[in-house]
């Protein structure tokens, strides 16, 4: 067994996660045969770009967090969700507008704001009605369409869902600096991080040793990652090529 260090940012987190979901037959099988619904989000944004090649990232955004807070974009500046049927970009079509033609071979793909300390995705709601989330949910609950999930470690919160859960929806707020939200737990998704997409891509485990730095590595993961030669060595030049990832371009349409 071989052993290799490595540290991402943000972005490169969010890339390699992208790859990885890129690498699963679940996605692939869905992207070819079926449905592969890929909602708004920072982190699904790069998958989006990985299939099509190219996308404003920028766009595939509802919910947004920027240094001024919690905040949401401009609906006249937003993409809709990516909807791929057979391998046809569809575009201008929500995962609502499909929900009743899909089925357990087909896949929603749905970023979170964090994860909690016991793996559960969470998600922040701006919207009355649960936005995206709402409308999608207990449908999947209801077809066993697959819900995945992709979120960076760098989401990782110390706390259970439990802890907060009930304790505040977006009218409970006395004091808001940046726009107020409840809060749902995708339990019925499956979480996907930078540990998922390592052993997706190099069949190899990736453990976080250590988190956060300076000068453009804050909010970055260093794994620990061990698998066999070959992977390993996969591994190292792939994460070679992917350091220097630019950080995630500047979103301008926020209100």
């Amino acid at each position: 067994m071989k052993k290799l260090l490595v540290t991402l940012t943000p972005a490169e987190g969010k890339r390699l996660i992208a790859k990885g979901l890129l690498a699963l037959d679940l996605i692939q099988d869905s992207l070819k045969k079926g449905y592969l619904c890929i909602t708004m989000g920072t982190t699904s944004g790069y998958l989006v770009e990985e299939i099509l090649g190219e996308y404003d990232k920028t766009r595939h955004i509802a919910g947004i967090v920027v240094p001024k807070g919690l905040a949401i974009t401009d609906k006249e500046n937003r993409a809709s969700d990516a909807i791929f049927h057979k391998g046809e970009y569809i575009e201008n079509t929500k995962v609502i507008d499909v929900l009743d033609k899909m089925g357990p071979e087909d896949v929603i793909i749905k970023s979170a704001n964090a994860l909690d300390e016991n793996y559960v995705p969470i998600v922040l709601l701006a919207s009355d009605t649960g936005g995206t989330v709402g409308t999608f949910l207990g449908s999947a609950a209801a077809r066993n369409i697959k819900v995945i999930v992709p979120v960076g470690l760098e989401k990782s919160i110390p706390t259970a869902y439990e802890e907060f859960c009930g304790q505040f929806g977006k009218e409970d707020w006395d004091y808001a600096i940046g726009t107020p939200v409840g809060a749902i737990a995708i339990r019925e998704g499956i979480a996907f991080t930078e540990i998922e997409a390592v052993e997706a891509l190099f069949d190899a485990t990736a453990i976080p040793i250590a988190a956060g730095g300076v000068n453009g590595a804050e909010g970055s993961i260093s794994l620990f990652i061990e698998g066999d030669d070959d992977g390993i060595a996969r591994a190292y030049e792939f994460f070679t090529d992917l350091k220097g990832e630019p950080p995630f371009p500047k979103v301008n349409h926020v209100k």
